[in-house]
């Protein structure tokens, strides 16, 4: 079943709040309209402090190239993949045949880092 729609306002004691409209102190308590000259003067008593700016100054700076050292023993992130590779390349030196899957794995393992221990001496 469907709820009964509210009335607009939530509370009837209080008078309708209308949005957009703002009213001071002064003319609440006395019903008229504030002169501009109060108005100036409570904004000025509410507002924050004036906020002062400097000039910013900026500074150029030569970017330089920094030279790196070449690492030892820095191997690439696909090492397992190469080796991967190399031991099936074995594996069809040998004529495709079973049997010597660990030893084609162990010399395709060490060719490979060989070379990579050559690359970074």
């Amino acid at each position: 079943m469907a709820r009964p729609k509210n009335p607009p306002s939530g509370n009837p004691d209080r008078p309708e709040e209308r949005s957009g409209s703002r009213t001071s102190k002064k003319q609440t308590a006395t019903g008229s309209s504030p002169t501009p000259a109060e108005v100036k003067a409570e904004v000025a008593a509410t507002a924050p402090a004036a906020i002062k700016t400097e000039p910013r100054t900026f500074e150029v700076r030569k970017t330089e190239t920094r030279k790196t050292e070449t690492r030892k023993n820095v191997f690439p992130i696909n090492l397992e993949e190469e080796i991967r590779r190399r031991a099936y390349e074995l594996y069809e030196q040998r004529g495709y045949s079973s049997g010597g899957e660990a030893d084609d794995w162990l010399a395709a393992e060490r060719e490979v880092l060989q070379r990579y221990h050559q690359h970074s001496a």
